[in-house]
């Protein structure tokens, strides 16, 4: 492959032993270096600088520093498999158990047993969709029950691949946050929406209300309902992310709303930005509802 072609499909950044497999003599990569072409970015792996100094150059650099022993993991390694995280930041790469680097500028280095969890993807050793999934979701903190939701939502991992992973993973850092979160994603609330719903209405001193309840109508058609009041059939239902609503799912959602509705069902959807900023509205809409109904 001639040089340009590789510096292009790998975001700039080039070992050494790439640059020989090239071809090119150490003399000519040292020439590159000193004309200020190439940068040293780690050990053993340089950076051209025709190329823009991206996120994904930098988490290139990585990975290619700690080949063939090293992995990317954590929000890396989640970022490089496309699974929705915003930022590849910090840049941790995982090294087996007595295998040990000196931390470079930008990269933390943290001694992992992967435990076969690790795979090849777009020319990088990476952490296990699953074993990535978690490690993100615990490093995102605050917001990790949101990504888990959508990556789980999105069909990119599933909730037994997490929980297997997770088994194999026990006792390693951020293990305890990882298996609050897996009981979290478990319980019998869909999503962080509906969680968000049931915590309002328990604030609220609301009850009467199920989860998930099963309906059949007169039709003989049957739904899941999100959150129902069955004894004055009043349903909530719960919509999330607006990314995850695709037209078909729009389309079937009404003609759900309009078959509950004609068998005598009253519905109210609640959105995740009714949650986050108005929820006491939510509460209120929620409360005349249920007089209005019980009465």
């Amino acid at each position: 492959m001639h040089l340009d072609r590789f510096l292009a499909s790998h975001d700039g950044v080039i070992t050494r032993a790439q640059a020989r497999a090239l071809g090119m003599s150490d003399d000519q990569i040292a020439r590159k270096v000193a004309s200020g072409e190439w940068l040293r970015r780690a050990p053993g792996v340089f950076f051209a600088c025709a190329w823009p100094w991206t996120p994904a150059a930098r988490v290139r650099v990585a990975a290619e520093w700690v080949r063939p022993v090293g992995t990317l993991v954590g929000l890396a390694a989640a970022w490089w498999l496309d699974l929705g995280v915003v930022s590849p930041h910090p840049i941790v790469v995982g090294l087996p158990p007595g295998c040990s680097r000196r931390p470079h500028a930008g990269i933390s280095v943290a001694q992992r047993d992967l435990r076969g969890d690790r795979v090849e993807h777009r020319t990088l050793w990476v952490a296990s969709r699953p074993l990535a999934v978690l490690d993100a979701a615990v490093a995102l903190g605050r917001d990790g029950q949101p990504f888990l939701d959508r990556v789980l939502q999105q069909g990119l991992v599933t909730l037994d691949e997490l929980r297997v992973t997770q088994a194999r993973h026990l006792g390693r850092r951020g293990s305890a946050a990882a298996h609050r979160l897996l009981v979290q994603a478990g319980d019998h609330a869909a999503s962080e929406p509906e969680r968000h719903v049931i915590a309002l209405l328990r604030r609220g001193g609301i009850t009467g209300w199920v989860v998930n309840a099963s309906v059949t109508l007169t039709s003989g058609q049957q739904y899941v309902l999100d959150l129902a009041f069955l004894e004055v059939r009043f349903a909530l239902e719960v919509d999330g992310w607006a990314f995850h609503s695709t037209r078909d799912r729009f389309v079937r959602d009404r003609a759900r709303k309009r078959a509950l509705v004609a068998d005598g069902w009253v519905v109210a959807e609640v959105t995740w930005d009714d949650l986050v900023h108005r929820p006491e509205q939510v509460l209120d809409e929620i409360r005349r509802t249920l007089a209005r109904l019980r009465a």
